[in-house]
């Protein structure tokens, strides 16, 4: 029995070495696919490709500032008086001119009449004189004592009239008027506060950099302002003033801009963020996702003719995805954005323009 068995034994070994040789022998009768005599080679890679863009980057300084309108005053009257008409709504606008408070005005009006009455009566005195004059029958010293009363005479007339618009308060600029508490029947004087007044058609924003700036800064350059009150919008102006003198005690120079601000969404005293814009350039770009690091070298992949090259490049700043390339890269490159792991530089790949309209950003899947 024994021997039986192994027999059996040795017939399967001999059975599973007969069929290992048979294979063997059928992989080494097939044609090798890769090998040079094997009549094809692999299939080019499939990627796809984007152009180098050129977009616009910037030089920029922070800091922080306060707005303040470009004319405002806190409106007094020039004489006192009891109040009988006010003649603005707080927080309306109102053009330069117009009448903003009345005083009463009783005895000023009574004076201008008076100063009327006295002014007739001086020119038809001096008219006689002059006509006597002119034929010899007065004296000079009649004529121009004549002359005199005339002139004080338009004098007192023109004071009376001074007098009386002192019992009108009027916009000394266009602007907004601000709260008051004056009712009408309330006596006030020079030293009363009737209001504020606020040319907020233009704000200025006031701010200071480092000293260290000072030779790179002129009136004209760009400004960028963003504010808590509203935080979806960037408002743009430009520098209008430049101080004189550096603060010695913080080593900065204080700087103004001008915003303009026809929806009147700015007003004074807001705390605003400015970006000060020192250099504004054009240079190529490159998504940052396609860009790979290796030590201190910065590199992207290329296709060129159906071959896969590696170029070393320059960067620069980075700005909403997209990196700067200041050196490395021609204008007309293609960028391989797609299967990076699995490209190596010198293979056949196979390259696919993708439309950079249609494109969203490049998917995690897509860099490597």
């Amino acid at each position: 029995m024994r021997a039986l068995k192994a027999v059996l034994g040795l017939l399967v070994v001999l059975a599973a070495a007969a069929g290992g040789l048979y294979v063997t022998d059928r992989l080494l009768a097939s044609p090798d696919a890769t090998g040079p005599s094997g009549g094809r080679s692999a299939a080019p890679l499939a990627v796809e490709t984007i152009p180098v863009e050129t977009l616009a980057f910037s030089e920029t300084v922070r800091a922080v500032g306060t707005a303040r309108a470009r004319k405002a005053v806190d409106l007094v009257a020039e004489a006192s008086g009891r109040i009988t008409r006010i003649a603005f709504h707080p927080g309306a606008e109102v053009a330069k001119g117009d009448i903003l408070l009345e005083l009463d005005d009783r005895a000023e009006q009574a004076d201008l009449k008076a100063a009327e009455a006295t002014l007739t009566e001086a020119q038809a005195a001096f008219a006689r004189q002059e006509q006597l004059n002119r034929t010899g029958n007065a004296s000079d010293a009649a004529y121009q004592t004549a002359k005199g009363a005339l002139l004080r005479a338009e004098a007192e007339l023109d004071r009376a009239a001074a007098l009386l618009d002192d019992r009108h308060i009027r916009a000394p600029f266009a602007g907004v008027v601000g709260l008051t508490d004056l009712v009408e029947g309330q006596m006030v004087d020079a030293s009363t506060a009737i209001a504020t007044l606020d040319d907020l058609s233009v704000i200025e924003v006031d701010f200071s950099i480092s000293e260290t700036l000072l030779s790179r800064l002129e009136t004209g350059q760009q400004v960028k302002l963003t504010s808590a009150a509203w935080p979806d919008r960037i408002f743009e102006g430009e520098i209008s003033r430049i101080d004189t003198r550096v603060d010695a005690a913080t080593r900065s120079i204080a700087l103004r801009a001008e915003i303009p601000n026809d929806d009147r969404a700015l007003t004074g005293g807001m705390f605003l963020q400015v970006e000060l814009v020192l250099d504004e350039r054009r240079q190529l770009a490159i998504p940052e996702q396609v860009l790979s690091v290796d030590g201190d070298r910065n590199l992207v992949l290329l296709a060129r003719d159906g071959v896969a090259e590696q170029a070393e490049i320059e960067i620069g700043q980075q700005s909403n995805g997209m990196v700067e390339v200041v050196s490395g890269l021609a204008a007309d490159a293609r960028i391989i954005v797609t299967n990076l792991h699995r490209v190596s530089p010198g293979m056949e790949v196979e390259a696919t323009a993708r439309d950079r309209h249609a494109q969203s950003p490049l998917p995690a899947g897509d860099e490597g």
